[in-house]
């Protein structure tokens, strides 16, 4: 009977309780969850809920743990393994997956209802059944998930900072990697510096960017993007960001531009400061509806371009990631900002709304912390 953080409707806080958790059935496995991190769409779920998600529910869903039991018909995972869940259980099946845009999986819609594969609550509460936001629900200590959602990694990867790895990092990687394409030498802004735009500052490091612009309101946060790679920083409140670009590159845009805001302001910003002919990527919950002039498409030949969790292959970049981390070269240590105990849990989604650090991150196992 695992304690875990139950939102009874949108816009309450959140209750720690016991929840009973059936056995994994067949294509499943029971994890304990290690660290969840706290993710902005925890917030807006917590805030707004989602269509259709089943409530009570558990949120969380950037998380790395241990499994601790499978069901039938798993052969790729055993006892024991470290693994990272995944928003997305990829099936390598449909036709998103067979064309390789594997996080338009068509198993995206059923666990967004907060239920498993087969349509049932693996969680309840008092005889109620009870959802799995994106079908994890990882402010818990234990979860029952889809076999396809946890991706094995090295067993000497701390379980810490790879939460980071299952939603934001790899988010951020994608937008400059599959989906803008950065190649080296070539010029990026990233607007909002929190967890996924300083993973796509690395992910533009690692690419051999040449210049890499970082884009904030908080000082903080940008002197932290300097450090894990940017070679120049705007303060966002000092004046049109566009017009500082422009300034620092001599009256040129850069080739690409990755909003992780997402409202009005922004999404016009990033298209002004983007080149003629180069790409703009958005990510994120942010405006859900922006007017744009189409004249910045047509005549001046730029890309207007939706990332959506990276538009990763998990299987893939999930351990090119750790390996990443494990040679020096990805730097998650820095973007854990602060860290809670799920009896802190509101607390933590406190900090997440704040947005001083990079990541809030819940700790369910203790001797992560040590790095156990």
């Amino acid at each position: 009977m695992p304690r875990a953080a139950l939102l009874t409707a949108p816009g309450r806080p959140l209750e720690v309780v016991d929840l009973d958790l059936t056995a994994p059935r067949a294509g499943e496995v029971r994890v304990r969850i290690a660290a969840c991190g706290i993710c902005h769409s925890d917030l807006h779920v917590q805030q707004s809920g989602l269509p259709n998600l089943l409530f009570p529910c558990v949120l969380g869903h950037e998380a790395s743990g241990v499994v601790e039991e499978i069901g039938p018909d798993v052969d790729h995972l055993a006892v024991g393994d470290h693994v990272i869940l995944t928003v997305i259980p990829q099936c390598g099946k449909c036709a998103f997956c067979l064309r390789g845009q594997r996080t338009l999986c068509t198993n995206t819609s059923v666990l967004y209802s907060g239920v498993a594969l087969d349509g049932t609550a693996r969680f309840s509460h008092a005889g109620r059944g009870v959802g799995q936001m994106a079908g994890l629900g990882a402010y818990s200590e234990e979860v029952v998930v889809p076999a396809i959602s946890a991706v094995r990694i090295d067993v000497e990867m701390p379980l810490l900072p790879a939460a980071l790895i299952g939603c934001g990092v790899v988010s951020g990687f994608g937008a400059v990697t599959h989906v803008a394409a950065l190649t080296a030498g070539q010029t990026i802004a990233v607007i909002g510096t929190g967890g996924l735009g300083l993973s796509a500052v690395q992910a533009a490091r690692i690419a051999g960017a040449g210049r890499i612009i970082a884009i904030d309101l908080k000082a903080g946060k940008l002197e932290l993007a300097r450090s894990v790679g940017a070679t120049d920083v705007i303060d966002a409140s000092a004046g049109d960001p566009a017009k500082q670009v422009e300034d620092l590159l001599g009256g040129d845009g850069v080739d690409v531009t990755c909003d992780f805001v997402v409202n009005h302001a922004t999404v016009g910003q990033a298209l002004a400061m983007t080149r003629p002919g180069g790409v703009t990527v958005i990510t994120g919950f942010g405006d859900r509806t922006v007017e744009l002039p189409v004249t910045p498409f047509i005549r001046a030949g730029r890309t207007l371009k939706g990332n959506y969790m990276g538009m990763a292959d998990f299987g893939r970049d999930f351990p090119k990631l750790v390996r990443w981390y494990q040679e020096g070269t990805l730097q998650l240590d820095a973007m854990i900002g602060q860290t809670f105990s799920l009896d802190d849990v509101n607390a933590a989604l406190a900090a997440a709304h704040d947005g001083e650090a990079a990541r809030a991150v819940l700790v369910l196992d203790e001797k992560q912390r040590a790095g156990g």
